[in-house]
């Protein structure tokens, strides 16, 4: 490989887990939507009505992509506030049936942190083991349910290196436990894995993950009994959560998640050739340790990379001074000063961990973008890390 120093035309990126570009068609109808559509979808006046149907007509097209009711899907401004509203209110639904709740180990802080939170009002807090790869340890997860457990929570797909969970496997063990909400954090998942959300009580997305914008998500419910409101108001979502709807963002949702829809199976088939490349492309160099395999185990649209006793924002500093954008853990927690708490589960060095960064790609990754990246990467190895690693500084 040349190793003249590559300069990168434009910048490249390859941060898609933290937030995606919008399609133009999404920002298109957001726009026309606040331009024609600005009724408040809650009066009954005529651009009310009329700004209501178009909401339900964003309402039915999610439901109609992720195969579930209509009136089982909830705007919210986030899948932060979907995975807030899912297992705060559940609970409050279920606290007099028992007082444990179990979650894994390597979930998204808007989960981990919910049910702290709970910890601290006074649920004993159960956590989830996992493997070497990042799965959940479905035996533990037997072992942990009792009669007093009301809530559990798996997300779908890792955020920081990429493992696919069992969901059906659980529900199916959930089956003995009838009182136990299962909440599934849907947000880096969704489209890209198949789920059944007829095997979970309620599923959390967000629009900027999937080339739509940021301030809008998406909460499924399978019953909308089973979970309270924790906010109050003039009662709008069925009373779910209150405040005026942003329907615009709404209809834009659903454009960007019928637009993804329509890529799936070929982007699906691009992410396994980039991640082949990049695994191909590092197979010489001992050093770079790949925590995202080749294997059914992982998605292919996420890759965990290490270089072991070179710190993970070195790596990210080198590669941003080239004009390629990668990521040290999750957006959500990469300025807390704490080992990667998803890593820490698997059982990764210290050193592994804080040598991590994260690639990730979108629809709309080109096959020149990820050569490149492979490219400049090695050169910074050779240029930058390579002597560090094998000195042992």
């Amino acid at each position: 490989m040349n190793n003249k120093k590559r300069k990168v035309d434009s910048m490249i990126y390859l941060d898609n887990c933290a937030t995606t570009k919008p399609y133009k068609e999404v920002l298109d109808t957001f726009v026309e939507v606040n331009n024609s559509y600005f009724g408040n979808a809650a009066s009954i006046n005529k651009f009310g009505k009329t700004t209501n149907k178009l909401l339900s007509a964003a309402r039915g097209q999610v439901a109609s992509i992720l195969q579930v009711a209509e009136d089982s899907i909830f705007f919210t401004s986030c899948a932060t506030e979907s995975n807030n509203i899912a297992l705060l209110g559940s609970v409050e639904h279920k606290k007099d049936f028992g007082n444990r709740i179990i979650v894994s180990k390597i979930e998204h802080p808007s989960v981990l942190e919910s049910f702290r939170e709970l910890e601290r009002r006074g649920f004993i807090l159960d956590y989830l083991n996992v493997d070497e790869d990042g799965v959940v340890d479905l035996n533990h997860l037997k072992s942990l349910l009792t009669k007093e457990t009301i809530l559990l929570s798996v997300m779908q797909v890792n955020n920081v290196f990429g493992t696919i969970q069992p969901i059906e496997e659980i529900s199916e063990i959930l089956k003995d436990y009838p009182k136990v909400h299962f909440h599934v954090d849907g947000v880096q998942g969704v489209l890209k894995d198949k789920i059944d959300l007829s095997k979970v009580d309620s599923y959390a997305i967000s629009a900027h993950k999937f080339h739509g914008i940021k301030g809008v998500g998406v909460l499924y419910l399978k019953s909308r009994r089973t979970v309270h409101n924790i906010t109050f108001g003039g009662g709008q979502e069925d009373g779910l959560r209150s405040g005026t709807v942003n329907v615009a963002a709404a209809a834009s949702l659903a454009k960007a998640l019928r637009l993804s829809q329509e890529k799936v199976e070929d982007v699906k088939i691009k992410h396994k050739e980039f991640k082949t490349m990049i695994v191909d492309g590092f197979s010489e160099y001992n050093h770079i340790v790949l925590n995202s395999p080749l294997s059914e185990k992982y998605i292919d649209s996420i890759i965990n990379i290490s270089l072991p006793k070179i710190k993970g924002e070195a790596i990210v500093n080198a590669l941003n001074e080239r004009g390629i954008m990668v990521s040290t853990t999750s957006a959500c927690s990469s300025k807390t000063f704490h080992l990667n708490e998803a890593l820490f589960a698997r059982g990764l060095s210290r050193e592994n961990i804080e040598g991590s960064i994260r690639v990730s790609f979108s629809n709309e990754t080109t096959k020149e973008e990820v050569e490149t990246f492979i490219e400049v990467f090695i050169d910074e190895y050779n240029k930058k890390f390579k002597e560090v690693i094998e000195s042992g500084i």
